[in-house]
């Protein structure tokens, strides 16, 4: 994938057979490496910010798509994370355009401050 959309169901697959279709729905649904990857990353930042003291939830569609909703506290708004991949570096995105890479766990537990204003 070379961005946010990269294999998104509008407009087919751009990087061509990112995405799969089943043949008996015709519904357009993620990659299942992609997918599992996705999220595997994602339940690694809930992990983390549970270590920040803040809940999230996982959610993940039939079709595949997966995101971090971190819940808002008094003060603050819901947050929705997705993981995009850029070549071969996959990274965090936030609010549209936040992006934090992700390596190892070291990446994960920054993003987690970052998003919950945690100083690390």
């Amino acid at each position: 994938m070379s961005d946010v959309h990269d294999d998104h169901p509008a407009g087919g697959s751009p990087s061509g057979g990112m995405g799969i279709t089943s043949g008996r729905t015709g519904r357009w649904q993620a990659d299942p490496g992609l997918m599992q990857t996705r999220v595997r990353l994602l339940a690694d930042l809930a992990i983390a910010l549970v270590e920040c003291g803040r809940a999230s939830r996982v959610v993940v569609e039939a079709s595949g798509e997966a995101v971090l909703m971190l819940r808002p506290v008094w003060g603050m708004r819901a947050v929705g994370v997705v993981v995009v991949r850029a070549g071969a570096q996959w990274a965090y995105l936030w609010d549209g355009s936040r992006r934090r890479p992700v390596n190892d766990m070291g990446d994960v537990r920054a993003a987690a401050a970052e998003l919950t204003g945690v100083e690390r």
